[in-house]
């Protein structure tokens, strides 16, 4: 094992801050960066999905019930968020990995799903070209890692795809649902009957994915799964200016 000190190196090792370059005592964000990050606690969300509320029904998930019960997500998907989730996905910055599952790992711990840990942390599986274009897999980067953080067990072969299934960018809700189809399995059985999973993904957008892997794993036995997604988006009539866009 390894002396605490050096376990904690990024604790006191100086980088650049990701969000606005400036140079900072850790290898994360800088303490205006991270006040920018985080959403407003203040601002009503949906109980089941965590989309803002502007009052009345949820717009993602107000009409049906979803399949899974609960999402948490680290950050909006606007501003710096944005722009990390840009870095991290697009330009291949793996180095953002440990930041990312320390933001999620502290929204977990914050909605209390410490006290009531998950049986099993699962990653989205990456479609294949997308595998091939980044050398890695996302959700599954932040998964590895925010297990150690939590010390809850990880599966990465907990879900499968079946086939790859269309890119959602630009797809409304409808057709990302008809997209998702059929799109995953349970990857395993043992050990699933009655448990507790939280799917690892990087952005939440309708839910589309989240439900289609939710219904797998419920089918499978799973008695609740919750979606633990590194950013939520909003209503863009709601969402501040800045941050890049993401192409």
């Amino acid at each position: 094992m390894l002396h605490p000190p050096i376990k904690r190196w990024r604790d006191w090792i100086p980088a650049d801050c990701p969000g606005c370059g400036r140079r900072v005592a850790c290898q994360g964000l800088c303490p205006d960066c991270l006040a920018r990050l985080r959403p407003a606690a203040a601002r009503p969300r949906c109980p089941r999905c965590a989309h803002p509320l502007d009052g009345g029904r949820c717009p993602d998930c107000g009409a049906a019930a979803p399949a899974y019960d609960r999402v948490v997500a680290a950050f909006d998907y606007t501003g710096l968020g944005r722009d990390l989730i840009h870095d991290y996905k697009i330009r291949c910055r793996l180095s953002l990995a440990g930041l990312l599952a320390d933001q999620l790992a502290r929204a977990v711990r914050s909605a209390g799903r410490r006290a009531d840990p998950p049986d099993w942390i699962v990653p989205v599986p990456a479609r294949r070209e997308a595998l091939l274009r980044r050398g890695f897999s996302p959700p599954a980067e932040v998964a590895r890692l925010l297990a150690r953080r939590l010390g809850t067990r990880c599966r990465l072969d907990g879900v499968r795809r079946v086939r790859e299934g269309a890119r959602q960018v630009g797809r409304d809700r409808v057709l990302r649902l008809q997209a998702q189809d059929g799109v995953f399995t349970c990857g395993v059985r043992d050990g699933l009957s009655g448990g507790r999973i939280a799917v690892i993904d990087d952005v939440l957008t309708t839910g589309a994915t989240l439900q289609a892997v939710a219904l797998a794993l419920k089918e499978a036995g799973a008695a609740r799964v919750e979606g633990w997604v590194l950013a939520r988006t909003v209503d863009r009539r709601c969402e501040p200016p800045g941050g890049r866009v993401l192409q």
